[in-house]
């Protein structure tokens, strides 16, 4: 296949594993090659040219990304394969010896994708940021605001791969949100790697600390995106515990764009644990900023992540994770179980738990949270939230359904004109699983 005299005859297909950055990237990725006489494909089986934007953050990440580069050689024979996104930054050698992969392109290297296919040579001065004027399949749209992280959690490969703290200028992220809320996207997620930390790397400390200056931060990004105007809101994705500063809280309490969430990873309940993570925060500290954004903010939900078998875990520092669920509340948590990544320093901290076990907890820890959530959306019957109505129905019940700007997903009854829009539901009941309701 000669890409670089026929690109406007090859048909692509793009697959996104992992985060929101990186399907921020992908659809990036999709104009760039669009624009440059690319087509693309809606059904995996007519390509002639596969991107693969990969996951590293665990070792099922690393798995499943190698399947599909495996399953698409497998569904065409023929084409070429391209790898990119995280496992591509220190797994390259490796994966290019796969069948029919032809590029491995490095996160940096995203935007020059079209000029990597067509040979044309690229220099270090060509690198640009990437930017989107759509988002397609989605009813939201992300927008990436930062790259990069400095926090070194003893078990994350993250940093490895991404690099330092990279913040994105406020008026490409203002530009690019008002065309997203031109094309129609009524909530826009700003994301990146490490959100909280937006605009630390803009000025210097020395600068900071001499002028008296105000260091930049998330509040001036929600501040300029409001000035703007239109008819959207903004969610926050997530955002480290010591990010959560009382400027950004009492900003979300007077602002009436900002959705009322906050997604604040937790990892462990228990300080021995987090000082083995080398998570910068106590327990205390942890339940104290939760509540003060609580007290602060009406009916705010707080969603969380949690690592179930973080090497050294006892029944008595896991218990002390299930009892601090049981204290907060979380509206919502995503349970991961520990996976050994090369080249952190967890690496080097002894085996995991046993599998039987983990799966004892990680069921224990999920009915904890299950409670938690009840008690949170239960907390809502017979009140009315505005919901965004996603553009897919529920797969079970075949109803409508959507999230309110407090992150509560909510089915409900109604005929497809509404999908795409914010409207009035009442809602009606909730169980362990589910939350229902009425269109108003």
């Amino acid at each position: 296949m000669n890409i670089q005299n026929n690109s406007t005859n090859i048909r692509f297909f793009i697959h996104t594993l992992g985060c929101k950055v990186n399907q921020y990237e992908s659809q990036a990725m999709r104009e760039i090659l669009v624009k440059a006489g690319f087509k693309e494909c809606l059904s995996k089986e007519t390509a002639d040219l596969y991107i693969v934007n990969t996951c590293t953050v665990t070792e099922k990440a690393d798995r499943e990304s190698r399947h599909w580069i495996g399953t698409f050689h497998k569904t065409n024979p023929k084409s070429k394969i391209v790898v990119t996104g995280c496992s591509a930054e220190h797994d390259a050698e490796n994966l290019a010896f796969l069948p029919r992969v032809a590029h491995i392109v490095k996160n940096r290297d995203k935007a020059l994708i079209a000029d990597i296919l067509n040979q044309r040579p690229t220099t270090n001065d060509q690198r640009r940021d990437l930017n989107i004027t759509d988002f397609k399949g989605h009813t939201k749209a992300f927008v990436k605001i930062q790259d990069g992280c400095e926090n070194r959690c003893s078990y994350c490969k993250v940093p490895l791969v991404r690099g330092g703290l990279s913040s994105r200028p406020i008026d490409d992220i203002v530009k690019e949100v008002r065309v997203l809320a031109e094309k129609g996207f009524k909530e826009i997620v700003l994301t990146g790697i490490c959100l909280g930390a937006w605009g630390r790397d803009m000025v210097p400390d020395d600068v900071v600390r001499a002028s008296g200056l105000k260091e930049p931060g998330i509040v001036d990004v929600l501040k300029a995106i409001d000035a703007a105007g239109g008819d959207f809101r903004v969610r926050l994705s997530s955002i480290e515990p010591l990010n959560v500063t009382d400027e950004l809280l009492e900003y979300m309490a007077g602002s009436s764009r900002v959705c009322r969430h906050l997604h604040i990873p937790l990892q462990s309940g228990d300080d021995e644990i987090l000082r083995r993570m080398n998570r910068p925060y106590s327990s205390l500290q942890y339940k104290t900023i939760v509540r003060k954004a609580v007290s602060k903010i009406k009916d705010l939900a707080v969603t969380t992540d949690i690592m179930v078998g973080f090497p050294g875990e006892s029944n008595h520092n896991f218990k002390n994770t299930v009892d601090l669920v049981k204290d907060i509340l979380p509206a919502r948590t995503h349970i991961f179980t520990f996976s050994k990544r090369p080249g952190t320093a967890a690496w080097e901290m002894g085996q995991n738990a046993d599998h039987a076990l983990l799966k004892r907890r990680f069921y224990e820890l999920q009915t904890a949270c299950f409670g938690a959530s009840y008690l949170y959306r239960s907390g809502f019957i017979g009140r009315k939230l505005e919901v965004l109505v996603e553009t897919r129905r529920d797969r079970l019940s075949g109803w409508l359904c959507g999230y309110s700007d407090n992150y509560i997903r909510i089915q409900f009854q109604g005929d497809d004109s509404l999908m795409k829009r914010v409207v009035p539901v009442r809602v009606e009941e909730a169980n362990l699983v589910r939350t229902l309701g009425l269109y108003e």
